[in-house]
């Protein structure tokens, strides 16, 4: 059986029965109703503006991930140097990418060489670690020439030679070699088609053949070292002979 409530509770509960359940005055109603539209705009305003900063954010992220592809492969023609409409390997008339002046491709350029020089052969322990040292510390680090290949070519055309050694017998170029403390680096790159392996061995080819001629062709005083990417599409990811070349670049302490 039910415990009977309190008196003062029995009397609350008959006095809450009598009044009836409790009403929200008008007033109240009418400024909930003027409220509600300015809180849903509110409401909508606030995500409109979050999804637009997210979109922007999306955005921004794709343009600093593809920068460094699209700038390798865009630049005005007037501010070309180096080796232009050179013949390639093959024979054919080839025009090598366009050099500018670029401080997130050279970046990007030094951290990747950087990475490969534990993977240099002929070098010992100690001269790696003092190569790599010399690259990470240069105040400037250049890219100065571009001989394009062709497929499986891994030789230069006389041709090809002999305007790299007139591009640096510019005067600009001449001062900047005739430093000896210049080290230059010459990278090669092959195409991602085939195996890895292969195509480390075509770069590092490319580079050894452009840095002998450049030993043979001119009296260098600098100490100059080659280095296999192996297979890259950094240049065009469509069109890839584009992304069989060496670069060559100048790191200045």
């Amino acid at each position: 059986m039910a415990k009977p409530l309190p008196r003062a509770s029995r009397r609350e509960e008959s006095a809450s029965r009598r009044r009836g359940p409790l009403k929200t005055p008008a007033g109240v109603w009418l400024i909930i109703g003027m409220a509600s539209p300015f809180a849903v705009a509110g409401v909508a305003t606030g995500i409109f503006i979050g999804l637009k900063s997210i979109a922007e954010r999306n955005a921004g992220a794709d343009t600093i991930t593809t920068s460094s592809l699209d700038r390798r492969a865009e630049a005005p023609s007037g501010a070309t140097i180096g080796i232009e409409n050179a013949t390639s390997a093959n024979g054919d008339e080839d025009s090598a990418p366009p050099i500018v002046a670029d401080p997130v491709e050279e970046d990007v350029m030094r951290q990747e060489v950087l990475n490969r020089i534990d993977l240099m052969k002929p070098l010992s322990q100690g001269d790696k670690d003092k190569l790599y040292a010399q690259v990470e510390r240069a105040k400037g680090f250049r890219k100065i020439a571009v001989i394009p290949f062709s497929k499986s070519g891994t030789t230069p055309s006389p041709a090809q030679i002999e305007a790299l050694v007139k591009h640096l017998k510019e005067p600009d170029m001449e001062k900047l070699i005739a430093d000896p403390t210049v080290l230059l680096v010459m990278v090669g790159f092959a195409d991602k088609q085939g195996e890895e392996s292969k195509n480390l061995e075509v770069s590092r080819a490319r580079a050894e053949s452009v840095l002998k001629a450049l030993k043979q062709r001119m009296d260098v005083v600098n100490v100059m070292h080659s280095v296999g990417m192996g297979g890259q599409n950094l240049f065009d990811q469509t069109n890839l002979e584009k992304n069989r070349l060496v670069e060559v670049w100048a790191a200045q302490p």
